[in-house]
């Protein structure tokens, strides 16, 4: 299988190190407009090196495209990707800029008869696996909120992560979204056409716990997630890799001199809150190019963006809740410019 990255920034590098571990897939083309991001040591010299995605177009697209650019390009490239002849796309998150987008992407995707993936890569990290199938067994009893906090920008390029995980683990739909979006503390780092700050988002899950995303563009962080659950709590650290689970006995029923009954439990060997970015990527490209379900689906990215969206309409109109689907082609229009 042939495949092309576009965007050979830090993210597009770590893609091409891991097309490398496929023994099947051989990189035919980089594509950058910056000439010293083609400039990398680590791909083969049989590699071509494009200025700008209509070369490649031009020649027998690659079987396999990844798109690593930034948001508001993701679109425009993934559709002409699909309408090129590409059969399997992987394109970084957030997936789109608009929801209109999204349904342009995922109707093409259909039309062409393309498997079209979004980079969640979170959803193969074994800590949330983990999580996912613990809270479907029931063992920790009914889901009451998930909390997540990151530090760095922004709702569009880190607060997307936080919602599919939100997605991930509690395997429900969110519907309705509360929003508070910050003001920009700086510039953004890729650049003053981008604008994507931080902000709180709470989300209504079909079941009828909460999400809760607190993305702080100056936060210390480190990340961390707190999952509630009616009889357990767990708490991780990514940075240091601490996974604190408390269990609750409930058939003890608290009262006049009979506390809670609490037991800490250590979570399977081999689980840790730290992520290996390398290892969860080559998971989402191995789920894109087989031919089985996909749990890193456009679909999946689509609710992602749903939230987005429905995160900055409330701001906008006094943080009022939106419910989700967002079902206005108006609503469904309106473009972010984010990471």
């Amino acid at each position: 299988m042939n495949a092309a990255i576009i965007g050979m920034g830090p993210h597009g590098k770590r893609v091409a190190k891991v097309l490398s571990e496929f023994p099947g897939v051989a990189l035919d083309a980089v594509v950058d407009m910056r000439p010293e991001a083609l400039d990398d040591g680590d791909i083969s010299a049989s590699t071509a090196r494009m200025a700008g995605a209509d070369e490649l177009w031009k020649a027998p697209c690659p079987e396999l495209v990844c798109i690593t650019t930034n948001g508001p390009s993701h679109a425009e490239l993934a559709v002409s990707a699909m309408r090129a002849g590409a059969k399997y796309v992987l394109v970084e998150k957030p997936m789109a800029t608009s929801l209109e987008e999204c349904d342009l992407m995922v109707r093409t995707a259909e039309e062409c008869g393309v498997r079209l993936a979004v980079d969640h890569l979170r959803r193969k990290a074994p800590v949330n696996i983990w999580v996912r199938e613990t809270v479907a067994s029931g063992r920790w009893g009914a889901l009451r909120s998930i909390s997540i906090q990151r530090p760095g920008i922004g709702l569009g390029c880190l607060g997307t992560h936080s919602f599919d995980m939100i997605l991930d683990m509690s395997g429900q739909s969110a519907r309705r979204v509360t929003a508070w979006v910050d003001e920009p503390v700086g510039r953004n780092p890729r650049g003053e056409q981008f604008v994507d700050p931080g902000g709180l988002v709470v989300l209504e899950m079909e079941s009828g716990c909460r999400g809760i995303v607190s993305q702080i563009e100056d936060g210390a962080g480190p990340a961390s997630i707190e999952i509630d659950l009616t009889a357990a709590r767990i708490r991780m650290d990514e940075k240091i890799g601490t996974v604190e689970l408390v269990e609750r006995d409930l058939s003890v029923k608290p009262g006049p001199g009979r506390p809670p009954k609490y037991t800490v439990v250590e979570p399977p060997d081999g689980i840790t809150a730290k992520t290996d970015l390398f290892q969860m990527l080559h998971g989402v490209i191995d789920e894109l190019i087989g031919d089985g379900p996909m749990e890193c689906s456009a679909d999946r990215g689509v609710e992602t963006i749903e939230m987005l969206v429905g995160a900055y309409l409330s701001h906008r109109r006094g943080n009022i809740p939106i419910e989700l689907p967002i079902t206005s082609q108006e609503d469904r229009a309106v473009w972010l410019p984010v990471t």
